[in-house]
């Protein structure tokens, strides 16, 4: 219950579970808080796990999605970033926004205190 916003960019490809990040980033949120991923569409570049480390080579809507389920989070939206050549040789860049399905009620750090009273 600490963020309102958490960032994950380009590093779910290099990671062995994934999933695992996108949970503990969920844990953090505030209710109503959002978390955005930015990675790779998926491709078929073998060379990235040969001369970059990329554990994975991108990942899908459905994957995020059942992730974000997973953690608490719901999918608002996905938007694709095609590269600027469109030879379709490049990669696709993804950005997933989820939100903490928990509403937001009352915030403490900006409630106003109670009247102090006299005696």
């Amino acid at each position: 219950d600490s963020f309102d916003l958490i960032t994950i960019h380009q590093v779910l490809h290099y990671l062995d579970e994934p999933q695992v990040a996108v949970r503990e980033a969920a844990r953090l949120l505030r209710p109503s808080g959002r978390l955005v991923i930015v990675d790779f569409a998926p491709h078929g570049l073998e060379f990235l796990r040969e001369e970059h480390a990329h554990q994975r080579l991108g990942f899908s809507d459905r994957q995020i999605a059942d992730w974000f389920a997973e953690a608490g989070l719901e999918l608002e939206e996905a938007q694709s970033f095609e590269p600027r050549n469109g030879d379709g040789s490049g990669l696709v860049v993804k950005l997933w926004l989820g939100r903490d399905r928990r509403l937001l009620i009352a915030d403490p750090a900006t409630s106003p205190l109670p009247e102090k009273e006299t005696a």
